[in-house]
């Protein structure tokens, strides 16, 4: 998620007007905190297969949840209006579902294109590229995502 506070942010948001993707994960992990670059952890399959808590660092299990803010990330894509929003794991998009829409955390939720959309940007679920999520790993809806971006590029 995106804090609402950018002198807080451990990094910087990249974006700018009229993307055709735009990718969203809860938190830098340590290393790239450390690194001032996203996913940038040597085991991380960001960047082989091709980020929004910014205020904390860590795997998901270790974040206290304050530095969440799906209103600024909803803010933020209005303000962009990128084609795609891609979700880097299901459980940031758990949160911001559930804040945004009220849907249960424990609702059910699939990998692929979601029937969620902000405005006219399409919403999608991909494995989370981290080490500690490797057993959820799978490539294949990363493809597909690829193949969607360059359908609407």
């Amino acid at each position: 998620m995106v804090t609402s506070s950018a002198q807080h942010d451990l990094l910087p948001d990249v974006l700018q007007p009229r993307l055709t993707t735009v990718f969203c994960g809860r938190a830098p992990s340590r290393e790239s905190a450390k690194q001032v670059a996203y996913y940038a952890h040597s085991s991380n399959e960001f960047w082989r297969i091709l980020a929004i808590n910014k205020s904390e660092s860590g795997s998901d299990h270790e974040l206290t949840g304050a530095g969440d803010d799906p209103f600024a990330v909803l803010a933020k894509i209005r303000r962009f209006s990128p084609r795609i929003l891609a979700f880097n794991g299901k459980n940031n998009f758990r949160l911001c579902r559930s804040e945004l829409c009220g849907v249960a955390l424990s609702a059910l939720v699939e990998y692929g294109l979601q029937l969620e959309r902000v405005d006219a940007t399409e919403i999608w679920v991909l494995p989370n590229t981290s080490a500690r999520a490797r057993s959820f790993w799978d490539a294949q809806v990363w493809q597909q995502l690829a193949t969607r971006h360059f359908e609407i590029q």
